[in-house]
C-alpha cells in the first residue's frame, strides 16, 4: 500500500529526517514513536505534500504506484482527502469556526468531484459512522459547539469522506480525556484502512497497531512486531523510553532518559542517541546500520546483548 524508502527532510543546510524507509500493507496499522523532535511529524507531513515553506522531502514514497515526493502540486491535491487522508492533533486549528460541521465534512467530498446534494446526504451518515450523537444536528452546528472528541470525531469523518487507502493520525486523541480517548482509539482501528499512527504514547500505540517505529534524532532506530519491541527492545532508546512509561510503586523514582532532545540540526554525528546513552563509548562515534529481518534495530550495543 504505502512504500517509503530512503526519505530525508532538510531545512536549508539542517537535515531534519535522514534516510527512513518502511512499509504499510493493506489494512496494516503501523505506530511510529518517539519524544518530540525526532521527526515523526515532519515524516508525514511529507508523505501528504504539506511541509512548511522552505523545507524540502527527498528519496521515494509511493501510495501503491502513486510517487508522493516530488510531484507537481496538482497531483498531491488530487492525492490528498482522496487516496490518503490526516487527522490532527488539534481539530480547533484544522477545522473552519466559520463554516458548519456538515459542509466541512461535505467540501472534501465536492472537490473531488461528488454532487453537493450526494455530499451533503453522506457527511450526515458519516457522522453518525464515527458515532456522533445526532449526526443531523451536529451537521448544523459550528465547531466551538462541540466538544473537543466531538470536534475530534469530526476530522475522522472527513479523513475518512473519500474512503482513503491510507489514513494518518498524528496525536489524534493527546487532548482528550482517557475516556474519550478510548473511544476514539477503539473507533480508528475499526473504520481506518491502512494506518500510519503517530504518537509518544507507547500505551496508544499497542492498543491500536500490530507493528511500530521508534524514531530519534531524524532516523528509525528500530522497528518490528509491536509485541516484540515492547518485550525486547533491542535500541537502548527503546529500552529508555519503555522503562519511563512503567508505573513504579509509591516513592520509587520514576526512570528518565538523561538530558533531552536536541534542538532540529544538533544531534551528535554517529549514533544520534550516544549523547544520552549510559552505554555509548568510542564505538557510538561511527553511525550504526539499521539490522536485524522482522525486528530491526541501529544500536552498537543493543539491549539484548547486555
Amino acid at each position: 500500500m504505502l512504500s517509503v524508502e530512503g526519505l530525508t527532510v532538510r531545512a536549508h543546510a539542517a537535515e531534519l529526517v535522514h534516510d527512513v524507509s518502511f512499509r504499510i500493507g493493506p489494512g496494516e496499522r503501523v505506530g511510529l514513536i518517539g519524544e518530540s523532535g525526532s521527526g515523526k511529524s515532519l515524516t508525514a507531513l511529507s508523505l501528504m505534500g504539506l511541509l512548511p515553506e522552505g523545507v524540502t522531502a527527498a528519496g521515494r514514497a509511493r501510495l501503491r504506484d502513486r510517487d508522493l515526493v516530488g510531484v507537481p502540486e496538482s497531483r498531491l491535491k488530487d492525492l490528498r482527502g482522496r487516496a490518503m487522508s490526516m487527522v490532527f492533533q488539534e481539530p480547533m486549528t484544522a477545522l473552519n469556526p466559520l463554516m458548519r460541521v456538515g459542509a466541512q465534512v461535505a467540501e472534501v467530498m465536492t472537490l473531488h468531484g461528488k454532487p453537493r446534494e450526494q455530499a451533503r446526504a453522506r457527511a450526515v451518515e458519516l457522522l453518525g459512522r464515527v458515532r456522533l450523537p445526532s449526526p443531523e444536528q451536529v451537521a448544523r452546528a459550528y465547531p466551538h459547539q462541540l466538544s473537543g472528541g466531538q470536534r475530534q470525531r469530526v476530522m475522522l469523518a472527513i479523513a475518512l469522506a473519500n474512503e482513503p487507502e491510507l489514513l494518518i493520525c498524528d496525536e489524534p486523541t493527546t487532548a482528550l480525556d482517557v475516556t474519550v480517548q478510548k473511544q476514539m482509539l477503539d473507533l480508528i482501528a475499526e473504520v481506518a484502512p491502512a494506518l500510519l499512527f503517530i504518537t509518544h504514547d507507547l500505551a496508544v500505540v499497542a492498543s491500536v497497531c500490530e507493528r511500530v517505529l521508534v524514531m530519534y534524532g531524524g532516523r528509525v532506530v528500530e522497528s518490528g512486531p509491536i509485541r516484540e519491541v515492547f518485550t525486547r527492545p533491542r535500541h537502548r532508546y527503546t529500552e529508555g523510553l519503555l522503562a519511563a512509561s512503567k508505573l513504579t510503586p509509591r516513592g520509587t523514582r520514576l526512570p528518565t532518559i538523561k538530558g533531552s532532545v536536541p534542538p532540529a540540526g544538533r544531534f551528535p554525528g554517529g549514533c544520534v542517541f550516544r549523547n544520552r546513552c549510559p552505554h555509548a563509548d568510542v564505538t557510538c562515534e561511527k553511525v550504526p546500520a539499521l539490522t536485524g529481518e522482522g525486528h530491526a534495530h541501529a544500536c552498537w550495543h543493543p539491549a539484548d546483548r547486555g
